[in-house]
C-alpha cells in the first residue's frame, strides 16, 4: 500500500496540474517565515484548507506520521501511522473506527479537478519521495477527521466522501 512521508512538516492533497507550480513557489529554503510553506503550516487542525492560488488545497496538518490513501466507492479514508505494530493492524483498526461516526473535525472540500496529487509539503524537482496520485470525481466532499488509539494503535482516521 503506497503511503506518503514527511521530513516534519505537513502534507498536501493538491491538483497534479500544480505539482510543478508548488516545488516552484516553495523554493528552495522553505521556512516558516513566507510562502506556501508558512501557509501549509498555518493549518492546526488534523485537516484545512489553503487557497494560494485560488483553489482548494487540503492540507493534514498536525502529526507528520506516515499517511495511507485506501479509496472505496465514495471517496476513501486517510489514515495515519501514528504507532501500530503492523500495517494490516493499522488498516483493520482505521476501517473500525472509521464506521463509529465519532468524528472531531469536519470540513467541506470543492474539488474542481479529477486528478490529484498527496505529498509531502516539502519536495523538490527531482525529489523521490513517495507520492500518491489520487482520482477523484470532481464535486463536492466532506473531510471528517478523528484522533483514536487502543492498546496497540494510534492513529488519525479521515474520511473522504462525496457529498453529491
Amino acid at each position: 500500500m503506497q503511503h506518503v512521508s514527511s521530513l516534519g512538516g505537513p502534507r498536501v492533497l493538491l491538483p497534479t496540474r500544480d505539482v510543478d507550480r508548488w516545488i516552484t513557489e516553495l523554493g528552495n529554503e522553505p521556512t516558516l517565515d513566507a510562502g506556501l510553506y508558512r501557509l501549509a503550516c498555518s493549518v492546526n487542525d488534523y485537516c484545512g484548507i489553503i487557497r494560494p492560488w485560488g483553489a482548494p488545497i487540503i492540507v493534514f496538518g498536525d502529526l507528520p506520521s506516515d499517511i495511507y490513501w485506501l479509496p472505496d466507492q465514495d471517496g476513501g479514508l486517510f489514515i495515519r501511522w501514528v504507532g501500530a505494530e503492523s500495517l494490516e493492524q493499522l488498516i483493520a483498526f482505521a476501517k473500525a473506527i472509521s464506521k463509529t461516526n465519532n468524528w472531531t473535525e469536519q470540513i467541506e472540500w470543492d474539488a474542481q479537478s479529477a486528478d490529484y496529487t498527496l505529498m509531502d509539503t516539502c519536495t523538490f524537482v527531482g525529489d523521490t519521495a513517495p507520492r500518491i496520485e489520487i482520482n477523484l470525481p470532481a464535486g463536492k466532499y466532506m473531510i471528517r477527521s478523528q484522533y483514536a488509539e487502543s492498546d496497540n494503535v494510534t492513529t488519525i482516521v479521515q474520511r473522504l466522501e462525496y457529498a453529491r
